[in-house]
């Protein structure tokens, strides 16, 4: 139970090294961030490497071999600070408006430097649309929304920009540039759609040129439940790593290759990324209200598009993705000193933890 001398607490996040700590934690909207944070700090702290989900020969796969939880969340060493939804330092110098983009859910510092952007998508194994079938064949849903695709692109041309990557930032703009000069106006959803399949074979081989520099850019934890029941399986949670490259492939897979009618919402992001890419390699800056806000191409532009289960169980493809790494006991080594008493069981995943850690 919670008492003044040991208060409620996430495992790892403390006063000194995160820009959330005490009742910050606990509320719906935040809760979603700080448990998962908390999750992967503990993983770090085991040596559990995450599973990584990357572009590899223009292709996304998944491998626990690619990166370490320190790699994508700071070693602990390093003495690493959280700062929750901010904007990336880094990224801008590329915006044409120095203000005029949203904030990412983690940034990572180190010394007072913004180092790491990350995105945070905790979803739940299954989906409506997988819960039906045998449990081998369980997937969750990735929704996607504008700021995150704006910030995979914003972190791989950031790699690009670095002198010591100046052959592939070539081979990349050789790629794209072609394409690009072609458009004359951007805004016209027709003459994006006439040039749907350029603009699709240039994007991908220009993320298949710079698949060497692909880095941690959206951490995805599951949590698996009985069906669509509040019920935690016992092989419960982990943790998947999607690269800034194979986040932006996602689209190219997903624009139905040439045999779509109108223009959907991967190929308007096919389009976003193009236009994006060789504005900052080109010039070094781009508008992010006019294009990731913008180019709505007849579309509402709150989000970029969501992957149903059916979907993501391929690029999650990995034996994790059935056996998860942790029990549902490990809620009792992450929600310290009675932290369930302060969820507020709105969401499904609170219900689901507050069920388990009361039992």
């Amino acid at each position: 139970m919670p008492s003044p001398h040991n208060p409620p607490s996430l495992y790892g996040i403390t006063k000194e090294n995160s820009s959330r700590h005490g009742n910050d934690l606990w509320s719906k909207n935040k809760f979603n961030s700080t448990f998962p944070l908390s999750l992967c700090l503990f993983m770090r702290d085991e040596g559990v490497n995450p599973v990584s989900v990357i572009s590899q020969d223009g292709k996304i796969c998944s491998t626990d071999l690619r990166w370490g939880m320190g790699e994508v969340i700071g070693a602990k060493r390093s003495n690493p600070y959280y700062n929750f939804e901010k904007i990336f330092d880094e990224n801008r110098p590329f915006l044409k408006n120095a203000s005029d983009t949203d904030n990412i859910d983690v940034v990572v510092s180190f010394r007072g430097i913004d180092s790491i952007p990350l995105e945070i998508k905790l979803t739940v194994v299954p989906d409506s649309g997988t819960a039906s079938q045998d449990a081998t064949q369980w997937g969750p849903e990735l929704v996607l929304r504008p700021v995150s695709s704006a910030y995979a692109m914003m972190r791989l041309s950031a790699s690009l920009m670095d002198a010591a990557n100046i052959e592939t930032k070539q081979q990349v703009a050789n790629e794209l540039f072609p394409v690009y000069s072609s458009v004359v106006n951007w805004a016209d959803p027709a003459e994006i759609f006439s040039k749907a399949d350029r603009l699709r074979k240039a994007l991908s081989a220009a993320l298949k040129a710079a698949e060497a520099l692909q880095r941690p850019f959206l951490v995805q934890p599951i949590w698996r439940t009985k069906g669509q029941s509040l019920s935690l399986c016992k092989q419960c949670f982990d943790v998947f790593v999607w690269s800034d490259v194979a986040m932006m492939r996602v689209p190219i897979d997903r624009s139905n290759n040439g045999r779509a009618t109108a223009i959907s919402r991967p190929l308007r992001e096919i389009a976003r990324h193009v236009r994006a890419m060789v504005d900052i390699l080109g010039v070094g800056v781009f508008s992010y209200e006019e294009i990731y806000k913008g180019m709505s191409s007849g579309r509402q532009t709150d989000k970029v598009f969501s992957i149903a289960g059916r979907i993501t169980r391929g690029y999650l493809k990995h034996r994790r993705l059935q056996h998860p790494h942790y029990e549902r006991d490990i809620l009792q080594k992450i929600i310290l000193n009675g932290g369930e008493t302060k969820l507020k069981p709105e969401r499904r995943f609170d219900l689901a933890v507050l069920a388990e850690m009361v039992k």
